[in-house]
């Protein structure tokens, strides 16, 4: 689901066993692996105003899961207000949680492969903005210590830490080579 545009920020949680270790029910989006299938749990919060996510299907195949999914993220773009998170977005929801079944499960709207073809469209369109960046030469060289030099600052003193170099803390300045 990257590169999907919503209200505010999704968080998902999937946890293969029923004991919950990737706090699921907390999510936006939480799925928790039972012997027939998957649960679907949405619009949970923790933080502040923290709210149980609610079983929204279960038992459902891997194509089915991914579908209501699907169906549920785009009706939330539809429908909730800018910066409203899932959680306030489903309270505000006439007729609650049978709402959200009628119109993801049993497609009472109609909306089910017009939802579809939309999270269609952001997942054939998707772009990684990252990706783009390192690829264009113009681009990375806007993130070179200096624009106007290919050579590195020789200030800036990287460490090796578990095969990936970072930045080093001044204590690890100290002890290299002038």
């Amino acid at each position: 689901y990257k590169g999907l545009r919503a209200p505010h920020k999704i968080k998902f949680g999937v946890s293969g066993c029923t004991r919950e270790c990737a706090e699921a029910q907390g999510k936006d989006v939480g799925v928790i692996a039972t012997d027939k299938g998957w649960n679907l749990y949405v619009c949970g919060n923790g933080g502040m105003k923290p709210r149980h996510a609610e079983l929204l299907a279960s038992d459902l195949s891997q194509d089915e899961l991914i579908r209501t999914i699907d169906r549920f993220l785009m009706f939330y773009v539809r429908t909730a207000d800018r910066l409203q998170r899932t959680s306030t977005w489903r309270e505000s929801l006439e007729g609650g949680l049978d709402y959200l079944k009628d119109v993801l499960l049993r497609d009472s709207l109609g909306l089910g492969a017009e939802l579809e073809a939309q999270m269609q469209q952001v997942v054939d369109t998707y772009a990684c903005e990252w990706k783009a960046a390192v690829s264009d030469p113009a681009t990375r060289r806007r993130f070179r210590s200096f624009v106007n030099s290919e050579q590195p600052d020789e200030h800036i003193v990287f460490v090796e830490e578990r095969g990936q170099i970072r930045p080093a803390r001044p204590e690890e300045r100290a002890d290299q080579p002038a």
